[in-house]
């Protein structure tokens, strides 16, 4: 069971990936990312109701872990797009004043179920059995009213575990926003006077940070990963922050190819030869081979 959950979980990965890669305008990207969701939910749904829990320890896990981190994502794209369209524009006290806002928000929503937070926290289990088991009914504990709940396929507690993932990820992404994770770059200024920001994927240039730790072409070798990190964010004006999460994500691609930028790369630049001058750079948009390539 956790086999099978894990690769459908992979392929939605890589789906919302594809999605929010094209380029495409905020609207297109959450019904791609909500359609998506929607549909490895339902293969989700169909999966559990043919194939029992073993015990109840089973029932609980799937629960407490992976059913929450697919509707994570749903209200994440939610989140993002609600985030995305209502930011003012222009001014950037209003920005800042605006992010601080949703911030506030989300601090509040921890302060009010702040027991189930450290629960969720704490990965505590001794209540396991009264929030992720079906039909069980937990007294005196505030709990929110989930959408659509469904008692074949929810619990008491496994809604609100996944809204504390996706505020958790919104949280660092509002951070990221206002501040890069508390970090400071000093801008890099090219001779002819232009200030040189990284503004593809940070994915792609997880992929080109591992490839040049990994063919030794700084210091000899004498160097690690978390250097060559640092060094690219301070020279390109970017955050890489849980750089090793997007690298293991990058890892479980399996509908594209997991070295999709520097494959790209290369096919570029091949181009670039055989065409000469004539050569004109393209954005990475579309994957090939992708299922959802236009």
């Amino acid at each position: 069971m956790k086999d099978t959950i894990n690769n459908l979980y992979n392929e939605l990965k890589e789906d919302i990936f594809i999605y929010s890669d094209l380029g495409t305008t905020p609207i297109k990207r959450l019904t791609g990312g909500l359609n998506t969701t929607g549909e490895s939910l339902k293969k989700l749904k169909d999966f559990v109701k043919e194939t029992p829990f073993e015990n109840q320890l089973e029932e609980i896990r799937f629960f407490k872990y992976e059913k929450p981190r697919f509707v994570a994502e749903q209200i994440y794209a939610l989140e993002i797009y609600t985030i995305e369209t209502g930011k003012p524009l222009g001014d950037e006290l209003l920005i800042r004043n605006f992010y601080e806002q949703e911030l506030r928000f989300i601090k509040r929503y921890f302060i009010q179920y702040q027991f189930l937070y450290q629960y969720y926290q704490l990965d505590a289990c001794d209540l396991d059995h009264l929030f992720f088991v079906r039909g069980a009914k937990p007294s005196d504990i505030l709990i929110p009213e989930a959408p659509g709940l469904d008692p074949v396929f929810s619990t008491s507690c496994d809604y609100l575990f996944a809204k504390f993932m996706a505020y958790e990820r919104i949280q660092d992404y509002i951070m990221d926003c206002l501040y890069g994770q508390g970090k400071a770059y000093q801008s890099f200024t090219s001779k002819k006077g232009r200030s040189l920001t990284w503004t593809g994927d940070k994915s792609n240039l997880i992929e080109l940070a591992y490839a040049i730790y990994d063919t030794l072409q700084i210091n000899n070798g004498e160097v690690d990963i978390s250097d060559i990190i640092d060094w690219l964010e301070q020279s390109l004006q970017v955050n890489l922050g849980r750089y090793y999460k997007r690298f293991s994500e990058i890892k479980m691609r399996k509908n594209i190819s997991r070295t999709r930028y520097l494959d790209f790369m290369v096919e570029m630049i091949v181009k670039h030869m055989e065409e000469g001058d004539g050569f004109q750079p393209q954005p990475l948009k579309a994957v090939s081979g992708s299922k959802l390539r236009p």
